[in-house]
Protein backbone atom coordinates (compact mmCIF):
# COMPACT_ATOMS: atom_id res chain seq x y z
CA UNK A 1 0.00 0.00 0.00
CA UNK A 2 1.34 3.42 -1.38
CA UNK A 3 -0.09 7.10 -0.59
CA UNK A 4 0.95 10.11 -1.04
CA UNK A 5 2.97 10.62 2.95
CA UNK A 6 4.45 7.55 2.15
CA UNK A 7 6.01 9.07 -1.43
CA UNK A 8 6.90 11.88 0.77
CA UNK A 9 8.44 9.83 3.14
CA UNK A 10 10.76 7.34 0.33
CA UNK A 11 11.62 10.56 -1.48
CA UNK A 12 12.36 13.20 0.84
CA UNK A 13 13.08 11.92 4.67
CA UNK A 14 14.19 8.16 4.26
CA UNK A 15 17.46 9.38 2.56
CA UNK A 16 18.60 12.14 5.07
CA UNK A 17 16.92 10.02 8.32
CA UNK A 18 20.39 9.19 10.10
CA UNK A 19 21.23 13.12 9.53
CA UNK A 20 17.93 14.20 10.64
CA UNK A 21 17.58 11.87 14.14
CA UNK A 22 21.14 13.45 14.49
CA UNK A 23 19.91 16.82 13.94
CA UNK A 24 22.50 17.23 11.79
CA UNK A 25 20.11 19.48 9.70
CA UNK A 26 20.68 23.32 9.68
CA UNK A 27 18.09 25.37 9.89
CA UNK A 28 16.30 26.43 6.80
CA UNK A 29 17.23 22.70 5.40
CA UNK A 30 13.45 21.90 4.13
CA UNK A 31 12.90 25.82 3.16
CA UNK A 32 15.83 25.27 0.87
CA UNK A 33 14.59 22.12 -0.98
CA UNK A 34 11.14 23.53 -1.68
CA UNK A 35 13.16 25.35 -4.18
CA UNK A 36 14.77 22.56 -5.72
CA UNK A 37 13.74 21.35 -9.02
CA UNK A 38 13.28 18.05 -7.77
CA UNK A 39 10.82 19.11 -5.28
CA UNK A 40 8.52 20.78 -7.60
CA UNK A 41 8.45 17.66 -9.62
CA UNK A 42 7.72 16.01 -6.94
CA UNK A 43 5.05 18.02 -5.45
CA UNK A 44 2.93 18.17 -9.10
CA UNK A 45 3.41 14.50 -9.33
CA UNK A 46 1.61 14.22 -5.60
CA UNK A 47 -0.77 17.05 -6.74
CA UNK A 48 -2.01 15.03 -9.23
CA UNK A 49 -2.22 12.37 -7.55
CA UNK A 50 -4.40 13.68 -5.13
CA UNK A 51 -6.32 15.30 -7.56
CA UNK A 52 -7.13 11.90 -8.97
CA UNK A 53 -8.80 11.05 -5.57
CA UNK A 54 -10.90 14.21 -5.98
CA UNK A 55 -12.33 12.94 -9.82
CA UNK A 56 -16.04 13.76 -8.40
CA UNK A 57 -15.24 16.95 -7.01
CA UNK A 58 -13.75 18.22 -10.18
CA UNK A 59 -16.44 16.85 -12.14
CA UNK A 60 -19.55 19.08 -10.21
CA UNK A 61 -17.60 22.25 -9.92
CA UNK A 62 -17.09 22.19 -13.76
CA UNK A 63 -20.36 20.93 -14.08
CA UNK A 64 -19.81 18.11 -16.17
CA UNK A 65 -22.35 15.00 -16.08
CA UNK A 66 -22.45 11.48 -13.92
CA UNK A 67 -22.20 9.62 -17.99
CA UNK A 68 -19.00 11.45 -18.70
CA UNK A 69 -15.84 8.82 -19.33
CA UNK A 70 -12.91 9.88 -17.18
CA UNK A 71 -9.55 8.73 -18.03
CA UNK A 72 -6.35 10.43 -19.05
CA UNK A 73 -4.30 10.60 -22.33
CA UNK A 74 -0.72 10.09 -23.61
CA UNK A 75 0.90 9.83 -27.14
CA UNK A 76 4.40 9.30 -27.47
CA UNK A 77 5.58 9.62 -31.30
CA UNK A 78 8.05 6.84 -32.68
CA UNK A 79 11.62 7.79 -32.79
CA UNK A 80 11.97 8.41 -36.90
CA UNK A 81 8.34 10.43 -36.59
CA UNK A 82 9.03 14.55 -36.51
CA UNK A 83 5.62 14.92 -34.56
CA UNK A 84 5.48 16.60 -31.10
CA UNK A 85 3.86 13.95 -28.35
CA UNK A 86 1.50 15.14 -25.16
CA UNK A 87 0.04 14.34 -22.30
CA UNK A 88 -3.52 14.69 -21.31
CA UNK A 89 -3.42 14.66 -17.41
CA UNK A 90 -7.19 14.26 -16.60
CA UNK A 91 -9.65 14.52 -19.86
CA UNK A 92 -13.78 14.18 -19.27
CA UNK A 93 -15.57 12.83 -22.73
CA UNK A 94 -18.95 14.03 -22.45
CA UNK A 95 -22.01 12.97 -23.94
CA UNK A 96 -22.66 16.36 -24.87
CA UNK A 97 -20.54 15.95 -28.17
CA UNK A 98 -17.25 18.14 -26.11
CA UNK A 99 -14.22 16.70 -24.35
CA UNK A 100 -12.82 18.90 -21.41
CA UNK A 101 -9.19 19.03 -21.20
CA UNK A 102 -7.97 19.23 -17.42
CA UNK A 103 -4.26 20.64 -16.80
CA UNK A 104 -3.38 19.89 -13.23
CA UNK A 105 -0.65 22.48 -11.80
CA UNK A 106 1.03 22.75 -8.34
CA UNK A 107 2.62 26.40 -7.56
CA UNK A 108 2.59 28.06 -4.76
CA UNK A 109 0.88 30.86 -5.73
CA UNK A 110 -1.32 31.09 -8.94
CA UNK A 111 -0.59 29.44 -11.89
CA UNK A 112 -0.24 32.22 -15.03
CA UNK A 113 -0.30 30.90 -18.50
CA UNK A 114 2.04 33.11 -20.79
CA UNK A 115 2.68 32.99 -24.57
CA UNK A 116 4.57 29.84 -24.34
CA UNK A 117 2.36 27.91 -22.27
CA UNK A 118 -0.55 28.68 -23.80
CA UNK A 119 1.31 27.37 -27.25
CA UNK A 120 1.76 24.55 -25.37
CA UNK A 121 -1.47 23.59 -24.44
CA UNK A 122 -2.49 24.39 -27.63
CA UNK A 123 -0.60 21.95 -28.74
CA UNK A 124 -1.83 18.90 -26.52
CA UNK A 125 -5.68 19.81 -28.31
CA UNK A 126 -4.09 19.28 -31.89
CA UNK A 127 -1.97 16.21 -31.23
CA UNK A 128 -5.04 14.87 -29.44
CA UNK A 129 -7.33 15.56 -32.03
CA UNK A 130 -4.90 14.14 -35.01
CA UNK A 131 -4.31 10.99 -32.98
CA UNK A 132 -7.79 10.33 -31.70
CA UNK A 133 -10.03 11.76 -34.68
CA UNK A 134 -12.30 12.86 -32.68
CA UNK A 135 -14.62 15.63 -33.98
CA UNK A 136 -16.12 17.14 -30.50
CA UNK A 137 -15.68 20.25 -29.43
CA UNK A 138 -12.20 20.84 -27.04
CA UNK A 139 -12.38 22.60 -23.78
CA UNK A 140 -9.26 23.09 -21.85
CA UNK A 141 -9.96 23.45 -18.02
CA UNK A 142 -6.95 24.34 -15.20
CA UNK A 143 -6.88 22.46 -11.83
CA UNK A 144 -4.47 24.42 -10.19
CA UNK A 145 -4.05 24.33 -6.50
CA UNK A 146 -3.88 28.43 -5.97
CA UNK A 147 -5.62 29.22 -8.72
CA UNK A 148 -5.41 30.97 -12.38
CA UNK A 149 -3.51 34.11 -12.62
CA UNK A 150 -5.43 36.27 -15.11
CA UNK A 151 -3.59 36.64 -18.80
CA UNK A 152 -4.35 37.32 -21.71
CA UNK A 153 -4.03 33.48 -22.47
CA UNK A 154 -6.23 31.87 -19.73
CA UNK A 155 -8.74 34.39 -20.68
CA UNK A 156 -8.74 33.07 -24.18
CA UNK A 157 -8.19 28.97 -23.80
CA UNK A 158 -9.18 28.01 -20.48
CA UNK A 159 -12.82 27.76 -19.78
CA UNK A 160 -12.91 26.52 -16.51
CA UNK A 161 -11.22 26.43 -13.19
CA UNK A 162 -10.68 24.34 -9.73
CA UNK A 163 -8.77 25.35 -7.23
CA UNK A 164 -7.47 23.53 -3.89
CA UNK A 165 -10.72 24.45 -1.82
CA UNK A 166 -13.27 22.94 -4.71
CA UNK A 167 -11.43 19.75 -4.17
CA UNK A 168 -12.92 19.74 -0.52
CA UNK A 169 -16.16 20.42 -1.02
Amino acid sequence: MIDEYTLFYLKWIEPVANSIKRRDKEKGYWLSKQKNSSFESWSGYAYEAICYKYVSQIRKKLDIAQDAEISTWRYVPRKKELQDGAQIDLLFDREDGAITICEIKYTLKPFSIDKAYAKILLNKVEVFKAQTRTQKQIFIAMISAHGLKKTLYSEEDVTGVVVQEDLLK
